[in-house]
């Protein structure tokens, strides 16, 4: 028996029609529990390549509930070597901006699942509850007018990845589907085979979150592609906020 030698984040840093097309795709790792590999989020314009986290522009709270627009990846080093994230927006019009990665030295024993963390303790949910002082329980809890105690955090995945029969599914076009700042629903939900959710989802612990809708193949190296839209509102609790995001699966 032997788990997965490689499996990771990645994100599209691809330049040339938004990342998007043929031969625009640029994918960087993002590797998972592994230090100064962080997704950084600001205002529009706002970010750069060469910011220590320390000094990472803040993000004013808004007056209403909104997407928060830019993302840079910093990948192992705190204040050098950060690439924005050419489509991430916080909007369904993008259909390569993050996958997830793995060899074929795995097998997935169950359908694996994603979702979004306060930190890598993986607490529960407490939906709704914003914290005393900001940490990244105000992103995963949400908060009840600005979005109905969904996570601020979205996800839509499409299909299965790669298929029980061993199939590469990889999306040619863009997310859609239904996103607001209350899209969310408790329970898991999978994307059908070939598609992407109609409804996006809220990443909150295992409150909310995206099951693959089948088991990958084994033995089989694959990506699995995703959609994000991370929000602010003006009930969210300020401070610094890191919440963790990950793939939770079995395997034999």
């Amino acid at each position: 028996m032997t788990d997965f030698t490689v499996l990771k984040l990645q994100i599209n840093t691809g330049s040339g029609a938004a990342g998007e097309g043929s031969g625009s795709a640029t994918w960087s790792d993002m590797l998972f529990g592994t230090a100064s590999y962080e997704m950084r989020l600001c205002g529009a314009s706002a970010g750069g390549g060469s910011i220590a986290s320390a000094s990472w522009p803040t993000y004013l709270r808004p007056g209403s509930t909104g997407v928060i627009p830019e993302m840079w990846g910093y990948f192992g080093s705190d204040a050098s070597g950060g690439l924005k994230s050419t489509t991430y927006d916080g909007t369904s019009a993008h259909y390569l901006q993050k996958r997830i990665s793995w060899d074929n030295t795995g097998t997935f024993a169950s359908a694996p699942i994603y979702s979004a963390w306060k930190d890598n303790t993986l607490p529960a949910a407490v939906p709704g509850t914003q914290p005393g002082s900001g940490d990244g329980t105000a992103f995963i809890n949400g908060q009840s007018s600005d979005t109905s105690s969904t996570s601020y955090i979205k996800a839509n995945f499409y299909g299965q990845g790669v298929t029980s029969g061993g199939t590469q599914q990889t999306p040619s076009s863009n997310a859609g589907g239904t996103l607001t700042a209350t899209s969310g629903t408790n329970g898991a939900v999978s994307p059908g085979s070939g598609a992407w959710l109609a409804t996006w989802q809220s990443l909150q612990a295992l409150t909310q979150y995206i099951q693959n809708g089948g088991t990958p193949a084994a033995t089989t190296a694959g990506f699995w592609y995703c959609a994000m839209a991370y929000y602010s509102g003006p009930n969210m609790t300020a401070g610094t906020l890191l919440p963790v995001e990950g793939v939770q699966y079995t395997w034999v």
